[in-house]
């Protein structure tokens, strides 16, 4: 049974390095940045579960006269890897929504890391507060998934509801799991806690139904990759590649909405996203030069970009 469990875990970090790989190339070739929160969020989880080998390997090969400063030590670093996780996990949530209210955004991981600093004064060898020092992690967690949810309620831009209702499955699985990883703490540390050392590969420590919820993550960021690397982001879209008009049709209704473009520009903004030039825009609509370079210049305006590229690249950037 040690062995499934060390390879168990060595499955979790590789596929943590290999979700971590995926998103960062797909930021480096985008910028879209949440898929640069996943890959902090990845990295962080792949430094947490290296805090589990640690444990086994402080207890098979070294002496801890004292189990409780070692605890509060390895909760330190647990903080750090958390905050990197949950916290990369809110802000991509964030980006997704379009959430940019700074009070808003930086005040859920400010709360998370003074309770978790917090917890820290409570003495860490009883198993209730070391689930009271997980629970934190959970509870930022679930509170992301709400923050979606209310988000998705309260709006009442039906563009937004519509891409957000794309991924209901995959949110109803995050509550699912989310819940879990809670219900197991609660399980492990309050009502059945392992018999022995915290310092075990067999500890409560290591939460089964978290590892779930992150190959899952995982599995849905590398599937995300996967499809952004394909739509050859460094040169413009070609007109006839149907699956770029396709997705681009998708994502222009809320693009326009959030940055408040008349139905007449986001046909423009079509069009420059095509790589069309403001000649061919103009036949292609119908109207003047003149007219349609005014509409360009209109949509470099309110979106706040100096050119076509830095404007074809935020679309792009934006989920």
């Amino acid at each position: 049974m040690e062995l499934v469990q060390f390879y168990s875990m060595l499955v979790v970090q590789l596929v943590s390095v290999l979700a971590g790989a995926g998103c960062l190339s797909v930021y480096l070739v985008s910028h879209r940045r949440g898929f640069l929160y996943a890959f902090w969020a990845f990295l962080f989880y792949f430094l947490d579960a290296t805090l589990v080998f640690q444990d086994a390997f402080i207890a098979l090969m070294m002496d801890v006269p004292d189990e409780g400063v070692y605890l509060v030590a390895r909760s330190l670093a647990s903080i750090i890897s958390g905050s990197g996780i949950f916290v990369s996990f809110w802000l991509l949530a964030c980006d997704f929504a379009g959430e940019k209210r700074t009070a808003l955004v930086f005040t859920p991981p400010t709360v998370f890391v003074a309770a978790s600093l917090m917890s820290l004064l409570l003495d860490q060898t009883q198993p209730e507060n070391r689930f009271v020092f997980y629970a934190i992690r959970a509870v930022l967690f679930l509170w992301t998934l709400a923050f979606l949810g209310m988000r998705y309620f309260s709006t009442a831009d039906t563009t937004e509801r519509q891409r957000m209702r794309r991924h209901k499955a995959f949110y109803i699985a995050l509550w699912i799991l989310g819940i879990g990883f809670f219900a197991e703490d609660a399980y492990f540390f309050l009502i059945a806690p392992p018999e022995g050392s915290a310092l075990s590969l067999f500890s409560a420590e290591r939460n089964y139904l978290e590892e779930l919820l992150m190959l899952v993550c995982a599995g849905a960021a590398c599937r995300s990759a996967y499809k952004a690397l394909s739509l050859r982001y460094e040169q413009p879209p070609v007109r006839e590649d149907e699956r770029v008009e396709s997705i681009i049709n998708d994502n222009l209704a809320l693009y326009g909405s959030r940055h408040k473009l008349s139905k007449r520009e986001q046909e423009v903004l079509r069009l420059v996203l095509l790589g069309v030039d403001n000649q061919n825009i103009a036949s292609t609509m119908g109207v003047a030069a003149s007219t349609a370079k005014v509409h360009v210049h209109n949509i470099l305006r309110k979106t706040g970009h100096a050119n076509r590229q830095d404007l074809i690249q935020d679309f792009w950037s934006t989920w």
